[in-house]
């Protein structure tokens, strides 16, 4: 039994270097290959299941009386975690069936979670290291599905909970012709994409080690102006992103300027 888990460690190590040193240059070369990263984690999880089943099995035989979640080990929960962390993306991103496949993996795991708190705090009345262990796994499961989730169903709204990571829709905006005082409302069709940065913030942990912070920021970029008069003007320049309530330099094909600013007004 012992040998199998540390092929299965091993395995799953293997799984783990390939997705973060050689996934980006894999599927760049050969598309065709990104099944078996999918694929992988669906393995992975299904051969840590046969020791579960194995080992519960055993503990049945043997009638001794503690609730089953005493058969799993710490490492049981770690290598779960780590299968679906690096699992996640290949699988529930790219295909949407693998979506569906995960999902069903998350909730069947949320509710086993549950129902080991439940029956751990009943039991010991207090937050016991396999409660808090079970929560922040909870938290980590729920968190993943709803990244997978806006991958397909995300929703086109600017700051919207399940806003999808990247979309093109119609927002109102205020238009102003460059050098003119005039300003009127238009229709602007937008791309959305996310932006992550992360910087310093001058402060070192207690190993010296200076202390960052990520930002996910929300850049929209204008692709078309549709003016109160029916005219429409297809933009071809905007040098900066813009964002709600900012207004924003651009420059359409026939050499006209406007200064653009987006309302928070989705058009459906």
């Amino acid at each position: 039994m012992k040998k199998n888990i540390y092929a299965l460690n091993w395995a799953i190590g293997g799984y783990i270097a390939l997705n973060v040193f050689g996934y980006s240059k894999i599927i760049s070369g050969k598309p065709s290959l990104l099944i078996l990263f999918a694929l992988a984690p669906v393995a992975l999880l299904l051969w840590q299941a046969s020791f579960l089943r194995n080992r519960f099995l055993n503990h049945t035989s043997d009638k001794t009386i503690e609730p089953f979640y005493e058969q799993i080990d710490q490492g049981d929960y770690w290598r779960v975690f780590f299968i679906l962390l690096f699992g996640a993306r290949p699988l529930a991103s790219d295909y949407l069936f693998g979506f569906y496949v995960f999902s069903a993996v998350v909730f069947f795991l949320v509710a086993v979670l549950i129902f080991i708190t439940c029956i751990e705090y009943f039991r010991k009345k207090n937050l016991s290291p396999l409660i808090i262990g079970c929560l922040a796994f909870c938290y980590f499961l729920i968190s993943w599905e709803k990244n997978m989730y806006v991958e397909h169903y995300g929703v086109p709204i600017i700051g919207h909970f399940l806003e999808k990571p990247e979309y093109h829709t119609k927002y109102r905006v205020e238009i102003a012709p460059d050098n003119s005082t005039r300003r009127f409302q238009g229709i602007a069709d937008i791309h959305v994409e996310g932006r992550t940065e992360t910087y310093d913030d001058g402060d070192e942990d207690r190993f010296g080690r200076s202390i960052t912070q990520s930002y996910t920021f929300r850049d929209v970029w204008v692709k078309k102006l549709y003016l109160p008069n029916g005219g429409i003007a297809v933009i071809e320049q905007q040098l900066e992103p813009l964002h709600l309530g900012e207004s924003v330099y651009v420059t359409d094909t026939h050499g006209n300027s406007w200064h653009v600013r987006l309302l928070n007004e989705p058009i459906h």
